[in-house]
Parts: structure tokens; C-alpha cells; sequence
């Protein structure tokens, strides 16, 4: 652990999180624009689950690369180096005129968010105890959501009074002076002397595939963020409003409500999870409740809409619990593994998001083409996202709560 003075740990904490609030808003927003982007750009639902995956899918690519960089490099080149493509996809996004125009305007927004969170966490783990890990990576993730609940109601609002053209010129600016405001603050820990041994990737993926109930971690961050993630970033707008009736801006209003229903869950597991000391036992119980919140609007398509509304809301507060996750595997890492231990998490939670965006993107555009009403068609999307997640949850008790000393 590197000693920094707290007004330090301090400022980086606060600069790189300006950069996650950003990365957050752009995983988030495509649901609040579906009805802009399917008029202007002409696209269905399989293409609207495709622009999604394409953040999603860059992101999780670049994990890997990053997991080197981090650990070769360190966490202030490496963002600032690819925060810059994320300006240039915002652009690209804001300028589009079809689908792969804005398909790889997304792709390169996820390409330049890749290394915020990662980052993050990598400066943790180095500048702080290990028990302290989960509390901060839990906070760090609740201060990033606030991102979510701007790309909710408050863009409906400015969608509605510039475009979204507009919108997204802006986002681009903002994202620039995040990259500035990180250039600034942002102080690399000195190096290991172990870093310079530190072999290659597949050597790091096998000391942390050795690492006991890793195997487990890793099978839960494949669903664990997927269904709550493509649940508030691409089907709560279409699903309340098709089903609901709901115009664009209330669908905005239901979108924040869950949006900072994940806020609070992130900002309360974390310190949740330190003080029972079990961080396995918190992701567990939250993932299971979030599940059976998916499995009630599957077996209830025509729920009412408040209680449609809380049962989203019950997803989001207990469901956001990756980074309290992480914390558990951060106590299985060797400390000259950390960059590439994390970021191979990331890989794979970002990865399995990413499938689900895209899977269901075609399921929905599949069932549709049946003439299933729309109640039917969500409620099977809502039992896939509620099984997945249980059987990760399952799986995830396998994993011991702690190495053996």
C-alpha cells in the first residue's frame, strides 16, 4: 500500500469521478432518445439493442489491454490517452446519419470509458487497505451513477428544449474538460518492483484462476450488471411506454427513479458490506432480491404502473452491487496482479452486458415479429434477466467468503 496524504486521495477520487459520472451517463441515455434515434436514424429495435451492445462490447474488449496498461504503465497515462477517443465519439455520435455512423460513434465512446472505473480501482488497491477496498470501489460507483440519473429525466428535458444533436456536442465538451480537470489532479503510485517481473496476461490469468471461488466470481460478473444494466439503459423507456403508455418525459421520471434507486444501492453496500465484514454475503442477497424483482414483472404482465415502477426500483436498489463484488475477489489477488485481476472482471461483467444488450435487442425484435402484445414480449425479456441472474447467484455461493489465512 503507497502512502498519499487524504487531500490527495481526495482530489483523485473527485477528478476521476467526474470522468465515471461521464461513462455512466453514456451507457445509460439511448433509452430516454429511443423515440429521436428510431425516427432520425431509422432503425427497429434490433439495431436500437446494437447501438447499445457497440459501448458495451468496445468496453469490455479494451478490459484485457487495459488490465496490461494499467499495471505496465499506470492509471494516469492510460486514461488520459483514451478519454480523448470518447470526445471524438461523442462528436461522431452527435453528427450521425444512419446506424453504423452511430454504432461506431458509440464504439469509440466505450473505447475512451474503458479505463475510468479501472483506473479508479487500481488506485484504490494501491493506496489504501484492503478491507477499505469495497467501501470506496462502493462509494466511487454511487458517485458515478449520478451519470444514470442525468441521462434520465433532466436529458428528456434538454432533448426536448435543443435536440439531441445538441445534447451530444455538449457532452462532448464536458468530457474534455473531465480529461483536463484528471491531467491535472491525477498522480500515478510508484511502481512495484514486482510489476517489473510481472510476466504476461495469460501468467496473471493463472495465478487469479487459482485463486480460490475465483471461478465462481467470475460466473456471477457475467450476469450480475447485464440485466440491470440493459433493463434501465435500453428497455425501461420502450417498456413503460409501450406497455404503460408513458410519453417521453415520465418514461424520464421512471428512468430516474431507478437510476437512483442503483445510486443508493452503490452507496450503501460498500459500507454495508465493511461493516458486517462480508462483502460475498451483501452482493449475494442483493443480486437474489433483485432477481426475484424481475421474476414478479415476468409472472405479472400487467401489473399496475406504480407497482411496475417500485418493482424496477426494488432491481436498482439491490442490484448494483458489482463493485462491492470486486471487493470480495480484490481479497483473492496477489498485489502484482491487481490491474489485470480487476479489469478481467470488468471484461467479463462488461462482456456479458454487452451480449445481453445485443441478445436482446434481437429477442424483442424476434417476439414482436410474432405479434405477441407488447405485455408478453417483456415478460419474457423479464424472465431471462431474472433466471440469469439467479442462476449466477447460485453459483456465486459456492465461492468462500474469505482466503484461508
Amino acid at each position: 500500500m503507497e502512502h498519499f496524504s487524504v487531500g490527495r486521495r481526495r482530489a483523485v477520487f473527485a477528478a476521476v469521478a467526474t470522468g465515471y459520472i461521464l461513462s455512466q451517463f453514456y451507457r445509460s441515455f439511448l433509452t430516454v432518445v429511443v423515440d429521436e434515434l428510431t425516427r432520425d436514424l431509422g432503425i427497429g429495435s434490433k439495431e436500437f439493442g446494437a447501438l447499445g451492445a457497440a459501448w458495451f462490447f468496445t468496453f469490455a474488449a479494451m478490459q484485457i489491454p487495459v488490465g496490461i496498461w494499467l499495471d505496465r504503465f499506470g492509471a494516469r497515462r492510460t486514461m488520459l490517452t483514451m478519454m480523448g477517443m470518447a470526445v471524438a465519439g461523442a462528436i461522431l455520435f452527435a453528427v450521425a446519419n444512419g446506424f453504423w455512423m452511430a454504432a461506431a460513434g458509440m464504439a469509440l465512446i466505450g473505447f475512451g470509458c474503458a479505463p475510468i472505473l479501472m483506473g479508479a480501482f487500481y488506485f484504490f488497491a494501491r493506496t489504501e487497505a484492503p478491507a477499505r477496498f469495497a467501501v470506496l470501489s462502493s462509494v466511487f460507483l454511487g458517485v458515478g451513477l449520478l451519470g444514470g440519473l442525468l441521462a434520465a429525466a433532466p436529458l428528456a428535458l434538454l432533448v426536448k428544449a435543443v435536440g439531441w444533436r445538441a445534447a451530444f456536442f455538449g457532452m462532448a465538451g464536458i468530457t474534455f474538460l473531465s480529461l483536463m480537470l484528471i491531467a491535472i489532479v491525477f498522480r500515478d503510485p510508484p511502481r512495484l518492483a514486482s510489476e517489473d517481473e510481472e510476466g504476461g496476461m495469460l501468467e496473471a490469468l493463472r495465478v487469479l484462476l487459482r485463486a480460490p471461488g475465483m471461478p465462481a466470481i467470475l460466473m456471477l460478473s457475467l450476469v450480475v450488471s447485464g440485466a440491470v444494466w440493459t433493463e434501465r439503459s435500453l428497455w425501461i423507456g420502450p417498456f413503460f411506454g409501450e406497455v404503460h403508455g408513458l410519453d417521453p418525459i415520465a418514461r424520464g421520471h421512471v428512468a430516474l427513479a431507478m437510476g437512483t434507486a442503483m445510486t443508493l444501492c452503490a452507496l450503501l453496500a460498500g459500507p454495508i458490506a465493511g461493516w458486517v465484514g462480508q462483502p460475498k454475503y451483501v452482493t449475494l442477497a442483493g443480486t437474489m432480491i433483485a432477481s426475484t424483482a424481475f421474476l414478479a414483472l415476468a409472472l405479472m404482465p400487467d401489473a399496475p404502473l406504480m407497482l411496475a415502477v417500485v418493482l424496477v426500483c426494488q432491481i436498482g436498489l439491490f442490484g448494483a452491487t458489482y463493485a462491492v463484488m470486486v471487493g470480495h475477489a480484490r481479497l483473492f489477488m496477489p498485489q502484482h496482479v491487481i490491474g489485470r485481476g480487476i479489469t478481467l472482471i470488468n471484461f467479463i461483467n462488461i462482456g456479458g452486458t454487452g451480449l445481453m444488450q445485443y441478445g436482446s435487442g434481437a429477442y424483442v425484435a424476434h417476439l414482436k415479429a410474432t405479434g405477441l402484445p407488447a405485455g408478453q414480449v417483456f415478460s419474457s425479456l423479464h424472465l431471462a434477466f431474472g433466471c440469469l441472474m439467479l442462476v449466477g447467484a447460485l453459483v456465486y455461493a459456492s465461492a468462500p467468503a474469505r482466503p484461508k489465512p
